[in-house]
């Protein structure tokens, strides 16, 4: 087996036992290590503390619970491996800047620490032949845009060191706030860099018509690597597997394959908010950059 396997059975293992006390050499002995060398590998796979990832997978599952059942909330707290109302409360306060109870009345989107598929990590898959992960169905292609394609919609400035961490999601609104609520548009996001290193541009938006007005983003022609996956729930393409496979394509297969991109990447959603919604990561090459996917 596998260091990252060991790793991985662990994990699986507090996926499914998180109500229980679980404790570092309990851990250890299901990965079939020493604790001292469990702990420092589990960061190193995973960069959280063995700890800090328990309270927060545990958070996300009970987020989920409060959202999905009318269970009180110390019960909530009990099914998740906090010891009390009080610090189940504090716990997610600290993590999500919302209480229990307000996060269950409120309309808020969470984003959660996810739980990591290592696979990936150490998965490399050629052109157009499909990785199966868990529900998540991923290939990768070469395409390119001939021309310029200009976008209409609306944009907001995000924190960079927010990305992959816990937090209240403040960008799905402008996804919310669009106009156009046509199930068969290709809905698109665009992320770049801005001037302040800490902070990057998100747009959301749609392919130019006379109909649509809004802020403007232009798709810059040249050579892409595509990034395409699929999963059966809607829910989950958009809130877990996006942000493994862009992870995936950034930071392994991209770098295996030392192919350098432009610092911008788009997300193509084709039939949103359907069972056949599918999504497109589309990393630009940079020019003059020789890029062989064979």
């Amino acid at each position: 087996m596998y260091a990252w396997e060991a790793i991985q059975q662990s994990i699986e293992y507090i996926e499914n036992h998180d109500d229980q006390a679980l404790s570092v050499e309990d851990l250890a002995k299901i990965a079939n290590l020493s604790p001292y060398y469990y702990q420092r590998l589990f960061y190193r796979l995973v960069h959280k503390r063995v700890g800090e990832y328990l309270k927060l997978r545990r958070l996300a599952k009970a987020a989920d619970q409060l959202k999905n059942s009318q269970d009180t909330i110390l019960k909530i707290a009990l099914d998740h491996g906090f010891g009390d109302h009080s610090h189940f409360t504090n716990a997610f306060k600290a993590t999500y800047k919302v209480t229990p109870n307000e996060y269950r009345k409120s309309n808020v989107l969470l984003d959660h620490f996810l739980k990591p598929d290592l696979i990936l990590n150490y998965t490399m898959i050629e052109e157009n032949v499909p990785l199966i992960v868990e529900d998540m169905v991923l290939t990768i292609r070469k395409d390119k845009v001939i021309q310029d394609i200009e976008l209409i919609g609306k944009r907001k400035k995000a924190p960079i060191k927010e990305l992959g961490e816990p937090k209240i999601n403040s960008l799905v609104e402008l996804w919310e706030s669009n106009d156009e609520k046509n199930p068969q548009a290709v809905g698109i996001d665009v992320l770049t860099l801005t001037p302040d290193p800490e902070y990057f541009d998100y747009f959301v938006g749609f392919e130019a018509n006379d109909q649509l007005t809004g802020d403007r983003q232009i798709i810059p022609r040249g050579e892409y690597i595509v990034c395409s996956y699929e999963a059966e729930d809607f829910e989950q393409l958009v809130n877990v597997y996006l942000y493994k496979a862009s992870q995936y394509l950034y930071d392994t297969w991209l770098k295996e394959k030392g192919i350098e991109t432009d610092p911008i990447l788009i997300q193509k959603y084709f039939h949103p908010y359907t069972k056949n919604c599918f999504i497109e990561l589309w990393a630009k090459v940079k020019e003059d950059h020789d890029v062989s996917l064979g």
